[in-house]
């Protein structure tokens, strides 16, 4: 969340299987073995459970389009390939990657994929870019973890309808009433009351979708960079009226039920950036040490995130905080920062912070990037491509908000409208929302990459394929090892849909084409006609 002034601020069941190695089971798909997690390598996010479970899906209608893609039996390799750790190797799901919805098994185990031994398919158009599916390698039931944002929706809760959220799977609301009473707002201003009651009314709703909500305990005080903030925490050395104020948040939390996981405690945001602390780097490590030990102290099971911070992982203010949470045993539960610098990449972050815990052997459950994305990469094209990308590196991720589409409290980040409506965005998140099954080995390009499932029980696989913003031309869309249960007579239908760029509402995704596609030694490439670098497009493959 960025800002200077009052300008607002930034179901078809499925059953898999999944032994203890990780291996394969019934009714998931393919027969070859899985990767260990990912190549991006998002160390030191041990701590997510593994089960195998059905999926819910939700699903869109699709409106007629115009054509624009070509696809052909072809080779086993894309065009372009990507390069560095995570960027050119396969991402796939891993036992510790199992997702999170239950249900009851309605179908029998798929076939084996044919065999494909001495069979070399053709190699694949020329193009710019490609993206590459090995629907041999394959685990880790959907999280939906790229899916949520920071405030988005009415003040009182009351909009959106609930499905429109349920839809795109929310897994995460991030509040704390910024804004509110400005410009004298918040706790410090005498002003806490309406901010509380924000939160109380974002949590409801969390609760009502199944999500969990971040509390920004600094909107709660005031510093929400647009009110004024007559003091800091731990200004002149005084910490009564945070310790006061602690109290008060904590006391209201535990009133309301607020004392589970599906609360983060987030005591800062942004404190590397003037805008919201002033107060010195050293007081900033201190307001988290007390904070952190008066709410453990009060709610033993609290969870925390931090450091939220707008530099990133490598910087100086995470490095200082890393040094100072091991030193005083308050390391927080999850480490947390935002990628909005611009040509930000998740996979990159999250072995920069990887590699930071290593060295002062610092243990966390997991990452989150809770702001992602500025004003210039919220479009279909560049969402798909974070989406994936923090798939790729198995952190969490919520977009930031910028106030389009209505203001802090409205437009979910600049998935709806004004009027609540979905655009274009929005329709790239329901795909994304729609996959079932297992998670597919995929290899990036320079440009674009994908984050793809595959689901036997429900004989569908959905491709969510996004671009950094760097390419146009023919993207080429690789499938290897297309499983048996995906082919009917050496074809597998293949429907590929344009999300346009803009904000207007949007009824339904464009249909560019929808045909069967020869597969030679089990092997498909479609390729996209990418003629605006901001537009998104999702495949998906069934048998025909």
């Amino acid at each position: 969340m960025k800002a200077a002034s009052s300008n607002p601020i930034s179901r078809v069941f499925s059953w898999l299987v999944l032994t203890a190695a990780g291996s394969v089971g019934a009714c998931s798909g393919p027969s070859g073995g899985g990767a260990g997690g990912n190549d991006a390598g998002a160390g030191g996010t041990s701590g997510m459970s593994a089960s195998g479970t059905p999926q819910a899906t939700s699903s869109g209608s699709a409106s007629s389009g115009s054509t624009g893609s070509s696809a052909s039996g072809s080779g086993s390799s894309g065009g372009a390939s990507g390069s560095g750790s995570g960027d050119s190797g396969s991402s796939s799901g891993s036992a510790s990657d199992a997702g999170a919805d239950s249900g009851t098994p309605t179908c029998s185990p798929p076939a084996t994929a044919p065999a494909n031994a001495n069979c070399s398919p053709p190699a694949p158009p020329s193009s710019a870019d490609s993206v590459t599916l090995d629907m041999a390698v394959a685990q880790g039931a959907p999280t939906y973890r790229a899916s949520g944002f920071i405030y988005g929706i009415a003040q009182d809760g009351g909009e959106p309808p609930d499905s429109t959220l349920a839809d795109i799977k929310i897994r995460s609301l991030r509040v704390g009433g910024a804004q509110i009473g400005c410009p004298n707002g918040g706790y410090v201003n005498g002003q806490y009351t309406a901010r509380w009651n924000a939160v109380k009314a974002y949590y409801a709703k969390a609760k009502a979708i199944g999500a969990k909500v971040l509390l920004l305990v600094h909107d709660l005080w005031g510093a929400d960079g647009a009110c004024n903030v007559p003091h800091y925490p731990g200004d002149g050395g005084d910490w009564t009226q945070y310790t006061s104020f602690l109290s008060q948040v904590i006391s209201d939390a535990q009133a309301n039920g607020m004392t589970g996981p599906d609360v983060r405690w987030e005591l800062w945001n942004e404190p590397d950036l003037s805008i919201f602390w002033k107060g010195t780097q050293a007081q900033w490590l201190e307001m988290w040490k007390r904070g952190y030990t008066q709410v453990r102290a009060a709610i033993a099971d609290a969870v925390f995130e931090g450091p939220s911070v707008a530099t990133g992982p490598g910087g100086s203010w995470a490095s200082a905080f890393l040094d100072y949470v091991k030193t005083n045993n308050v390391v927080p539960d999850y480490m947390s920062w935002h990628e909005e610098g611009g040509g930000n990449d998740p996979v990159s972050d999250a072995n920069t912070m990887t590699a930071a815990l290593s060295k002062r052997s610092i243990t966390v459950k997991g990452y989150d990037a809770n702001e992602y994305g500025t004003t210039s990469e919220q479009n279909p094209g560049h969402s798909a491509w974070f989406i994936a990308r923090l798939e790729r590196a198995n952190i969490d991720g919520l977009r930031g908000n910028w106030g389009q589409g209505g203001g802090l409290y409205a437009g979910m980040a600049d998935l709806v409208t004004s009027s609540w409506q979905p655009n274009s965005q929005w329709w790239v998140y329901t795909r994304y929302a729609d996959q079932t099954g297992l998670r597919t080995s995929v290899t990036a390009g320079n440009q674009v990459d994908a984050v793809a499932y595959q689901d036997a029980c429900a004989a569908k696989a959905i491709i969510v394929v996004g671009n950094k913003g760097g390419v146009t031309g023919s993207v080429n869309v690789v499938v290897k090892d297309v499983p048996s249960w995906l082919q009917s007579a050496a074809t597998t239908k293949v429907v590929l849909e344009q999300m346009p760029a803009g904000n207007g509402a949007l009824s339904a995704p464009t249909v560019v084409s929808s045909s069967p596609v020869m597969v030679t030694c089990n092997t498909l490439t479609l390729t996209i006609n990418w003629t605006t670098a901001t537009d998104g497009y999702v495949v998906t493959l069934t048998p025909t």
